[in-house]
């Protein structure tokens, strides 16, 4: 049975008319609309995970451009468990308590190659402070990842999304998102897309969150 949205435009696919396309084509429509449905049933989920604290408030830089939204009713993170690019198992549980960013990103994605340099000196300045912080690639393959990291000389903590399921429970659909989670578990910020993480206006908000107990 196929799930969600994929099985309703599939539905749709199969009615009248649909029989006498070319195979080719058809083999073209359904991966499209099953492309569609995965994008529908992740913003189902997002809106159903995140209905409660989905309210929105804008952090705006002194040049008045916003670089965090923050939620007005922040929702505890979402439980997960995947692997590390060494094949360990890294459960986000095991954090409970500590400061966490996490950054959801692909190798293929220019943004995200953009704002990597600055969130390396990021995690060079506050690890040391307590800040965890992974890069979570979706439904890339470890040797892919590693390349990668090599080759730009990043040596983040990089964990991988093999079914992105991940991506799906925080609602993903833009590459890079980051998240930024407190003390008490609590998804309190929010941004999408290429960022400078060596700003004052994002340290000092990390710095807020390190500082609360």
């Amino acid at each position: 049975m196929k799930k969600g949205g994929e099985a309703g435009i599939a539905f749709l696919l199969e009615g009248k008319g649909f029989n006498r396309i070319p195979e080719r084509r058809k083999v073209k429509m359904r991966g499209r609309c099953k492309r569609l449905g995965r994008i529908f049933v992740a913003l189902t989920c997002a809106g159903a995970l995140w209905s409660a604290g989905g309210d929105f408030s804008w952090v705006p830089k002194a040049s008045g451009q916003n670089v965090f939204q923050s939620y007005t009713k922040p929702q505890t993170i979402p439980d997960f468990s995947v692997q590390n690019l060494q094949g360990n198992q890294v459960d986000i549980r095991s954090h409970r308590g500590q400061v966490i960013l996490l950054n959801f990103w692909a190798t293929w994605c220019p943004n995200c190659r953009q704002e990597g340099p600055s969130l390396q000196k990021l995690y060079n300045q506050y690890q040391s402070r307590g800040l965890i912080l992974y890069r979570i690639a979706s439904k890339e393959k470890p040797e892919t990842i590693k390349n990668f990291l090599e080759k730009e000389s990043l040596n983040m903590p990089a964990l991988i999304d093999k079914t992105g399921q991940t991506e799906r429970l925080f609602g993903v659909w833009v590459h890079p998102t980051t998240y930024l989670i407190n003390r008490q578990s609590l998804v309190v910020y929010r941004t999408m897309g290429a960022m400078d993480w060596t700003t004052l206006q994002t340290t000092s908000i990390i710095d807020q969150l390190l500082k609360e107990r």
